[in-house]
């Protein structure tokens, strides 16, 4: 993106949060219930000044939270372009965040906060809402939040990576990811997504039908046969989440 702004890079001091939620079940064979619903207070509008941040945050009452979101309107004409993701991440009040020491950093968290930032431009439009995934089960009733961190990109123009991994014998539910400080010009969140530690192997890929079935007694006319459904192996590793940050110089 070329703008004619006031944004600027600092290298050497970004730094990039990667966050996660994850849950220790248990291998009792019964059946769960699960109530899942999402929450919204709404759009917070801002910022309004350039290089500043605003957070807000949703609330999941009686519940726990699994994971969120943000969506950010930008309006229209000059500056539309300034506003920026800064985070979408657990937090234990709506307010705190996790940028401290690394791994194991909260347990039960019901928050899930946005955070929206602006570059060298703002626009009055410019307004920020949270999203969080609620959940009640039966059977899932603690969560841990997984934290890591990096200090990165330090090249203008290039992303960094840093990957939160869950902890053994728990498996993931959610991720997010922050940036920070939230005055840095064109520093922002660009993806946050699940991945695995290494990859699947051969077993535990879905095999794919390259060649058409020979027809079988009983076939359609067109000699084609019903697939059997393939059954994926469930992995035994944990997964964990990544999320990818770039800062760009103007």
């Amino acid at each position: 993106m070329s703008e004619t702004s006031l944004r600027r890079f600092a290298v050497g001091k970004a730094l990039v949060v990667g966050a996660l939620l994850v849950l220790a079940a248990p291998g009792a064979a019964y059946a769960n219930t699960v109530s899942v619903t999402v929450r919204t207070p709404g759009a917070t509008l801002g910022p309004t000044t350039i290089d500043s941040s605003i957070s807000t945050s949703a609330h999941c009452a009686g519940g726990l939270v699994s994971g969120g979101g943000i969506d950010q309107a930008t309006g229209t004409g000059a500056g539309v372009n300034g506003n920026h993701v800064l985070g979408t991440e657990p937090s234990s009040d709506g307010s705190a965040e996790y940028t401290g020491s690394t791994g194991v950093v909260g347990t039960d968290v019901a928050y899930w906060i946005a955070k929206g930032g602006s570059g060298g431009q703002v626009n009055s439009s410019f307004s920020t809402t949270p999203y969080g995934v609620c959940f009640t089960s039966n059977l899932i009733n603690h969560t841990q939040v997984v934290m890591n961190k990096v200090n990165a990109p330090t090249t203008a123009t290039t992303p960094g990576l840093v990957t939160a991994t869950c902890p053994a014998g728990t498996a993931l539910l959610g991720g997010g990811a922050l940036v920070t400080p939230g005055n840095t010009g064109n520093f922002k969140a660009i993806a946050s997504f699940p991945t695995f530690t290494t990859p699947l192997t051969t077993s535990e890929r879905r095999p794919l039908r390259t060649e058409r079935p020979t027809p079988t007694p009983g076939a359609p006319s067109d000699g084609t046969t019903a697939p059997t459904p393939a059954t994926r192996p469930t992995p035994t590793r944990s997964a964990a989440v990544a999320a990818s940050m770039s800062a760009a110089s103007p």
